[in-house]
């Protein structure tokens, strides 16, 4: 669709009115641009159509001969034509001025700075990884205040305390003797048929690992006899060295036997003896882990692997010793 052009004398389409502003004088024209001036030339009077004008170009009265017809302008008139001094273009042609604003160029500026760039992709990315990190430490802090509040609540089991017995040896020794090292603890018999056996070759294989580990220290394996009447200081001597020499059997009266067993909570009972005095005694299967300051740590069960005694003990170790080396 052409622009329309408004005069005041003059309404046409922009392509007829250029199209007779570069036909004077020829012998063609659009008939729109003809038909329109004839029509407005008889109603208006107004125009300043005569030669006389210092603003009319010279143009010729003549017969306008068209492709389909002949149309000529009326006798009395002129077509008007502006001289438009001021619109030439540097040709020195007559420029017809455009009533409408330019239009803008919808293609972009390749060199047009745009508001995203790297800088402020860094930067979003930045305070977007802060604030990560903000969250998952808020996170980690609310996860140890919890726990720390109900390890609290629920608190330790009252296991452990202080006990005197005679090792293997024959030496007398209590509690206080191992303060300062590790030491893991068993109660059995040395007359039990497959049970504590099976337990103390468990114990022995987790020493073995953890005297093999340069990260621990040697941790001591205990054994105290829930049959105290059979289980001499001898017979304690000869049994644990069937196992291993760093197995430490304890001994002693039946009041000292029942206040380290009532220390950690370990059930016993002896069983009817048979024709030949002999009987079983019925017992908790468990062993127990101390640390350096005598405080019970862990106790693990019949049920509890080699591996898994040995990755529990080396935790616990080295947890009391980053807290250890944290408190200097």
């Amino acid at each position: 669709m052409e622009r329309i052009i408004n005069r005041p004398f003059l309404q046409v389409c922009s392509r007829c009115y250029r199209d007779f502003l570069r036909s004077l004088g020829s012998t063609s024209i659009c008939p729109t641009v003809v038909n329109t001036i004839a029509k407005q030339s008889k109603s208006n009077t107004n125009y300043p159509w005569s030669s006389n004008s210092s603003s009319i170009g010279i143009v010729a009265k003549r017969n306008l001969n068209l492709t389909d017809r002949s149309v000529s302008l009326p006798g009395n008139y002129l077509p008007f034509v502006r001289n438009f001094a001021t619109d030439q273009d540097q040709s020195g042609e007559k420029s017809i001025p455009n009533p409408l604003p330019p239009r803008k160029s919808k293609s972009k500026d390749p060199h047009e700075r745009t508001p995203v760039t790297w800088k402020t992709l860094i930067l979003v990315g930045g305070v977007a990884g802060l604030l990560v990190l903000g969250m998952r430490y808020v996170k980690s802090e609310k996860e140890e205040a919890r726990r720390k509040a109900q390890n609290k609540k629920i608190g330790k089991a009252k296991l452990g305390g202080e006990w005197t017995l005679t090792n293997h040896h024959g030496k007398v020794q209590s509690s206080w003797d191992f303060h300062g090292q590790w030491i893991l603890i068993y109660f059995g018999f040395t007359n039990c048929p497959d049970i504590c056996p099976e337990e103390i070759e468990k114990i022995v294989s987790v020493i073995q690992k953890t005297d093999a580990d340069p990260d621990l220290p040697k941790i001591q394996p205990i054994l105290i006899t829930v049959d105290p009447d059979r289980d001499t200081p001898e017979a304690l001597k000869e049994y644990c060295s069937e196992f291993s020499p760093r197995l430490l059997g304890f001994s002693g009266t039946r009041e000292q036997i029942d206040a380290a067993t009532r220390a950690y909570r370990v059930y016993y009972s002896a069983g009817p003896k048979d024709e030949d005095n002999d009987y079983i005694v019925d017992h908790s299967i468990i062993s127990y882990l101390v640390n350096p300051e005598g405080q019970f740590v862990e106790y693990f069960g019949q049920n509890k692997k080699v591996e898994e005694i040995y990755g529990s003990t080396k935790l616990h170790i080295l947890s009391y010793l980053k807290k250890k080396k944290s408190a200097k």
